[in-house]
């Protein structure tokens, strides 16, 4: 028999696990946590950045790229955080969101 050597399928380009333990890592820090009972009055559960993790490992795991890919565009991270600004967790909350960035005035 022949064992496959390539445990996880999908490359980094399609599911970057580190992204998603990155966040969760982040999530579960004492200063997320600090932060967290500061701005809104109790910890913070983590259980969506848990999920995505779980879901990544899933995803990395699977043999088709689609569906891998798939899979991560359902994650937390992409439909409320990733590099958008306007799924910021702290916008109009902690500072107003602007249209454009003030050093753009004329």
């Amino acid at each position: 028999t022949q064992i496959n050597q390539n445990i996880m399928s999908q490359s980094n380009d399609i599911v970057n696990l580190w992204t998603f333990f990155d966040e969760w890592g982040r999530c579960i820090s004492s200063t997320h946590q600090r932060d967290s009972l500061y701005r809104f009055g109790h910890f913070d559960s983590c259980s969506p950045q848990y999920q995505d993790l779980k879901l990544a490992l899933r995803a990395k795991t699977t043999q088709d790229p689609k569906e891998a890919a798939a899979l991560i565009q359902t994650s937390f991270y992409r439909r409320n955080l990733g590099s958008d600004r306007m799924n910021s967790p702290t916008a109009d909350i902690i500072w107003e969101l602007k249209d454009t960035p003030g050093w753009d005035v004329e």
